[in-house]
């Protein structure tokens, strides 16, 4: 039982810890500077501090509430960022205008999905380990500010280096994130069900494995040539 307490405890510190590299992502590839990214950071840890105060003072009925809530807000914040993914990216290829100081705040921000992961964090890392929970948003609130802060200035540092910050990238990252955010509704009740299902479980022979994963490569490679050729053809033709 305490192998398991202390499973599922880290299992959920390494889920606070993603979260956080995900609002670093669009702090560190936005327009903003080293000093309002942690700002931003210190501001997101405060409210974490203050929603895990409140996860260990309420009933079980309200948290039923708050995941509800939590689920239709997620697939609200996934059209908010495919949409405002594509004008950012959009603007700026179209005119070189940057409009990322705001439109980054769809992935960075603690949204209400955001928060009811975190609101949940807190009340399973309260019941796993049995720390209060004062101690447990404290933890909460480091975690979100170190991994935020530490995230958008090495994404952002990295970025300058590599040449590719700019509101085109992120752009993209939030359209991969807002379809990722659109399909994790689908994908997750379904494999719930499958593993209700009873039935054997077949183990396919590296063979098999590896063909499948050749009949995959073999449109991606006839794609990346197909480009290579026509990318090749229009230089010529100019």
């Amino acid at each position: 039982m305490q192998q398991f307490s202390l499973l599922l405890a880290s299992g959920t510190l390494i889920g606070i810890g993603i979260l956080a590299i995900k609002s670093g992502l669009g702090c560190g590839l936005s327009g903003l500077n080293p000093r309002e990214m942690i700002g931003f950071a210190a501001v997101y840890g405060s409210v974490a501090f203050i929603v895990g105060l409140i996860a260990a003072a309420i009933s079980p009925g309200v948290t039923d509430m708050v995941i509800g809530a939590g689920l239709f807000m997620h697939l609200i914040i996934a059209a908010g960022l495919v949409y405002f993914g594509i004008q950012t990216r959009k603007t700026w290829l179209s005119g070189k205008k940057d409009i990322s100081r705001r439109t980054y705040l769809w992935i960075s921000i603690p949204c209400p999905a955001c928060m009811t992961a975190t609101f949940l964090a807190c009340i399973v890392l309260t019941d796993a380990s049995g720390i209060s929970g004062i101690a447990v948003s404290g933890i909460v609130a480091l975690i979100l500010f170190c991994g935020i802060a530490a995230s958008a200035l090495g994404i952002s540092w990295v970025g300058r280096r590599g040449g590719w910050k700019n509101p085109s990238t992120l752009g993209s990252a939030m359209i991969m994130l807002g379809l990722f955010y659109l399909l994790c509704p689908l994908f997750i009740p379904a494999y719930i069900e499958a593993q209700q299902i009873e039935g054997e479980i077949v183990m396919a022979s590296p063979a098999h494995t590896g063909i499948g994963l050749l009949a995959l490569c073999i449109p991606v490679c006839a794609g990346f040539l197909i480009d290579r050729l026509n990318t090749a053809r229009a230089g010529g033709m100019r």
